[in-house]
């Protein structure tokens, strides 16, 4: 079964369909991305609420930049998903390839190399989007609109789940290819990233404990 890999212009339905399809592509790394996305939307929402609200003056700054990057990060979270998703397709590809000779055996493992190189890089560029959004969002949980509180909440979670699944995709992906370093990360500076991310999270739950009784 073939699924028509959806791309950062398709509708959220053409993408759960394909997603649920019994295919290997698209698959959880875009649904990461689109966690992700929606993390940062609703990061940009949370943002313009609290610039809207003159009660809310002394954080007007950095809820408009907050809301600037977050709309930059969503456009490229919707395209990191259909190019992860075209590096797990072209996987299965360099998988069909023959190997009955040295040379096709050969040329095989550099397909699958290459897909799985490209699919690491985009999952490690995903860990840092996904960082970045928890950050933006735990901030806005604290000197944000009071009211939006839960939707900053739901944000950090959302940015802090996408961030655990690119982590652990990218070190899979790693293994496979025998490696364990990164196409653009070191394996320290992306447990880094990924201890910020949970950090902003944590930062978040207790938020959420203090204010909600």
């Amino acid at each position: 079964m073939r699924v028509e890999i959806p791309t950062e212009h398709d509708s959220l339905r053409a993408w759960t369909e394909a997603i649920a399809a019994p295919t290997a592509a698209p698959a959880g790394g875009a649904a990461a991305a689109l966690s992700a996305g929606l993390a940062a939307a609703a990061v940009e929402m949370v943002a313009g609420m609290t610039v809207g609200r003159e009660r809310y003056a002394a954080a007007h700054e950095r809820a408009a930049a907050a809301r600037s990057r977050a709309s930059r990060l969503r456009e490229e979270l919707l395209s990191l998903a259909t190019r992860d998703a075209e590096a797990f397709a072209a996987f299965g590809r360099a998988l069909a390839l023959p190997r009955t000779t040295e040379a096709e055996r050969a040329a095989r493992e550099t397909a699958k190399h290459a897909a799985l190189r490209i699919g690491a890089d985009l999952q490690l560029g995903l860990l840092g989007h996904a960082t970045e959004l928890a950050e933006l969002a735990a901030e806005l949980a604290e000197r944000g609109l009071s009211s939006a509180l839960g939707d900053a909440a739901a944000a950090a979670f959302l940015a802090a789940g996408a961030a655990r699944s690119a982590y652990w995709a990218a070190r899979a992906n790693l293994q496979d290819l025998g490696e364990n370093g990164a196409a653009r990360r070191g394996p320290d500076e992306a447990l880094a990233l990924l201890e910020r991310a949970e950090a902003a999270e944590w930062k978040v739950r207790q938020l959420l404990n203090e204010r909600i009784r």
